[in-house]
Parts: structure tokens; sequence; C-alpha cells
């Protein structure tokens, strides 16, 4: 879906008698993790709150998966599965890994949506609306949001849809997506490991592409095998499909049903989507790059931004200081630019970085929690010709 900013100019009927303090463009997770906090803060628990959603039917798309200390409990109540061991599989290489002092957690998003319904039922100064964003436009005290219904006014203006064009339409961050279909399977005889998930098996065809399969068993017999791929383009439904099935057979699993099929893709580059933030609109969630680019994982990133927006609301009011680089955002650059001029090779590149470092380091890597020191370990892991390559095309392209 694509939203687009114009000029002010009114479309239907603008609601005069209110102005919000805040309207929001979708209900996902990113809106849904702001809106609590919002509550939580002593400057905020009363603010007037609009969500516009266009899906009134909104349950289980997504599955949210991510790790974190052992013994948290700031989302237990939606967690369906934690694991305590992962596999890695790649060709000639196999690791199973304690996880410990982490965790690996999954949501069912349908949980989550229901608590947080239920939660601004019991606020009334939220509201929640089943209407299309179509456009926006801000003025010099406030926004103006046109839906499919009417306009509305609003303080500051927070949007989660994710406009593809300004991604498709640029040529100098490059843009991968992370693409997969996952099947729900319950088989018939006891066949999965329930307390090891599979982070990732490359030990697959990789078709001149990333390719490797996921999966998160729930019990003996049932679990989510998800094709995935860190690619340009998409595959035609029939080759997920196809793949799935053949992994299952190559691991022996033949007798079983699928109960449910999740299909999705997500970006993954380092374009700088805060360049769209104004003085009152902020783009949050994907729409806003709060994505970590070279993984997808999105959920734990999302919930450390939305911690740091509501102490910055309170002493800021110019959206365009929010977001800032950091030397995380130039490794994903680097790494995506590889990936980009070279989909080939990431299965050696994954290989090498669980091969050579300690689980732990590397989950608190793709965290961003890292020392600089540990982070030149990691980087040591990669062939550095390639690297170094890639670091002076980046430069050179600086310079003109």
């Amino acid at each position: 879906m694509s939203v687009n900013r114009r000029d002010f100019c009114t479309f239907g009927k603008v609601e005069k008698e209110k102005v919000y303090d805040f309207i929001f463009a979708g209900a996902g997770a990113a809106t849904l993790q702001i809106v609590q906090k919002l509550t939580q803060s002593s400057a905020f628990a009363k603010a007037d709150i609009l969500i516009l959603e266009q899906d009134p039917d909104k349950q289980n798309d997504r599955t949210w998966c991510f790790w974190e200390k052992e013994g948290r409990h700031d989302w237990a109540p939606y967690i369906q599965k934690t694991w305590n061991h992962i596999h890695f599989f790649a060709p000639n290489f196999k690791l199973h890994n304690a996880l410990s002092p982490f965790a690996y957690n999954m949501i069912r998003s349908n949980s989550y949506y229901a608590a947080m319904h239920a939660f601004m039922q019991q606020h009334p100064h939220i509201k929640i609306k089943y209407e299309k964003v179509e456009t926006y436009a801000e003025t010099a005290h406030e926004v103006v949001v046109t839906s499919s219904q009417k306009s509305y006014k609003s303080r500051y203006f927070f949007n989660s849809i994710l406009d593809w064009s300004s991604l498709t339409n640029q040529k100098r961050y490059p843009v991968l997506q992370q693409h997969f279909v996952g099947w729900f399977i319950k088989t018939t005889a006891p066949v999965f490991d329930a307390q090891t998930a599979t982070f990732m098996d490359f030990d697959i065809p990789q078709y001149g592409n990333t390719r490797f399969m996921y999966v998160l068993p729930f019990n003996e017999r049932e679990a989510l095998v998800e094709y995935t791929l860190f690619s340009k383009d998409r595959l035609k439904p029939a080759s997920y499909a196809r793949e799935i099935r053949a992994y299952l057979t190559k691991k022996n699993i033949r007798n079983y049903e699928i109960t449910e099929t999740e299909i999705g893709s997500i970006p993954m580059s380092s374009y700088p989507f805060s360049s769209h933030n104004s003085k009152r609109i902020l783009h949050i969630g994907s729409a806003g790059g709060w994505t970590k680019p070279s993984t997808g994982f999105t959920f734990k990133f999302i919930e450390r931004k939305a911690a740091q927006l509501i102490p910055f609301l309170e002493k800021q009011t110019d959206m365009r200081l929010f977001d800032q680089k950091t030397r995380f955002w130039w490794y994903d650059l680097l790494f995506l630019d590889v990936l980009a001029r070279h989909n080939h090779l990431g299965s050696m590149l994954f290989t090498r970085m669980f091969k050579r470092n300690r689980m732990t380091t590397i989950l608190r890597f793709l965290d961003e929690k890292t020392t600089f020191k540990e982070e030149v370990a990691i980087m040591r892991s990669f062939p550095v010709g390639l690297f170094v390559a890639q670091v002076m095309r980046r430069l050179m392209r600086s310079f003109h």
C-alpha cells in the first residue's frame, strides 16, 4: 500500500471539533507498543489518540520471534513457545547450542492484538476506526489526515504504512527482501525436538541466492517449517511449496497435515527512512526503518524504539531529531551491499560468522549491544577482500 504526502488540501469533511494529540496509521506492533507506553507516561496518560486501521479482521497476520535474557517477563502473557537451544546447519557444518543466558521466544499476533484491544477499551481517550488512510499533510500547527471516510486533525501523526516506492525508486541503497512461506504442520509421529529451534538451515539448494529453512517446533508433532530467502525478487507461490515439501522429505517427515500457512515479505535495506520524517510526522515500524536491515528482526527493535520515543516526546517537538545513525547502521549497509552484489555467498557468510564466534556474542551483535572490540572480531570472520572492495565502492560513490 502506498501513502503519499500532499500539499495541504481538504478532502471530505474535516473534524473541526477535535484535534487529536496523536493519530496513528495502522494498528500493528509499532503503533500498539507506542500507544501502551504513552498511557503509562504521566505526560501523555490522557492524550487523545486516534488509530486508523484498514483491516478490521487482523488476527494471526504475524509471527514475532526474538531472544532476550532468561527470566524476563515483559512479554510472558503473549509468548506461545520458548526454546533454550538452537540449531544452525550448513553443508559440512552443524551447530547445536544452548542459548543461555538467552531464550528464544515466539508470539503469535492474535494474542497480542486481543490483549491490546481489551487494554484500549479501558481508555476512552483512545479510539480506533477502521478506515484506510489516503493522504496526510502537515501545516504550521497540525497534521491533516484524510481517510477513506473523512479528515482528521492532529498535533502529531505517526505512520506505520510502508511506501515501497520510496525504496524501489532509488539506487543509492541496496534493497533486498526477506520473503518466506511457512507451513504450520502436524505429523502423525513424533519427529521434532521441542526444545530446539532451527535458526538457519542452509543445507538446501541455494539456486544462486541466500536461502534457508527455519523450523520452530511447538511439540514433538507440531512445528512451523518456513522457507526463507534474502534476495531481491520473490518466487512464484509453487516454488516455496515445492522446496518445503522437498525439505520435509529429506528429513523423513512424510505423514503430516498443513494446519495453517504464513506468507510474508520484510524489507531489508539501510535506506534512511527517517529522512521522510518532518516536524510533526514520524514514520514508525518498518515504514520508519525499525527493522534490523541485515536480518529482518523487528519486534525487539520496535520495543526499543518505542521506549526511546516517550522521553523524547517529553522534551522535543521536532520528529526529525528522533532517529540517529549508529555504527551498526554502517555495518548493516556494508553487509547488504555485499549480499546484493553476491547474493549466492549468503550461506558462506552466515556460516563463517556462526562457526567462528560464540553464540552469545552473535546474538548481542545482532541486538546492537556489543563492544567495538567484539565487532572487530566478528568482522574478521568474513573474507576481508570482499568487504574492503565494497567499502571502496561505497566511498567512491560518496565522492560522486
